[in-house]
């Protein structure tokens, strides 16, 4: 059957929540995982198998922080990221929650062991090196109000010419 031919992906989802004062959220991973130490990184996490990556997104973020937005996610990127280091192709889909105010309290989830609010200048400073060009591709796609299209963290092109979609959002 063609359709058990397929190639198998893992999909994953991404929010960027910022507050009212223009600071971005992260986490710090309480383990390391296969491919990789413990690192600063968005709310995220694997579907579940049938579940939209929207719902994803808002799921891991309440499990992970305790938020709850109350407005629909805005479609921030796209990025196809090749098998490595033992994992399948992970298709994310990464969104933007509306900005909450600053000062809301985070829960934390077992999984990770420190939060942090900082600016996007500050951001990259605690990043990992294959981190870098995501981020400031979302960083990007967030001031413009546009989706990129990323394929391993990267424009597709050249770095200049990172594909933008239109803005769009997507209920909550």
């Amino acid at each position: 059957m063609f359709a058990a031919s397929l190639p198998r992906h893992v999909v994953s989802a991404t929010v960027l929540v910022t507050d009212t004062d223009g600071h971005v959220l992260m986490l710090h991973q309480a383990r390391p995982y296969p491919g990789h130490p413990p690192w600063w990184q968005l709310p995220a996490g694997l579907a579940d198998l049938g579940e939209a990556p929207p719902a994803t997104a808002l799921r891991e973020l309440a499990e992970e922080t305790g938020l709850r937005p109350g407005g629909a996610l805005r479609p921030l990127a796209v990025d196809y990221r090749a098998a490595a280091d033992g994992w399948p192709p992970v298709i994310d889909f990464a969104f933007a929650a509306d900005p909450i105010p600053a000062g809301t309290p985070i829960r934390l989830s077992p999984e990770h062991d420190a939060f942090a609010w900082r600016t996007w200048e500050q951001w990259p400073q605690f990043l990992q090196p294959e981190q870098q060009a995501w981020f400031a591709a979302l960083g990007a796609a967030h001031r413009l109000g546009r989706t990129v299209v990323l394929v391993d963290g990267q424009g597709v092109g050249s770095a200049a010419e990172v594909p933008v979609l239109p803005p769009t959002r997507l209920g909550g």
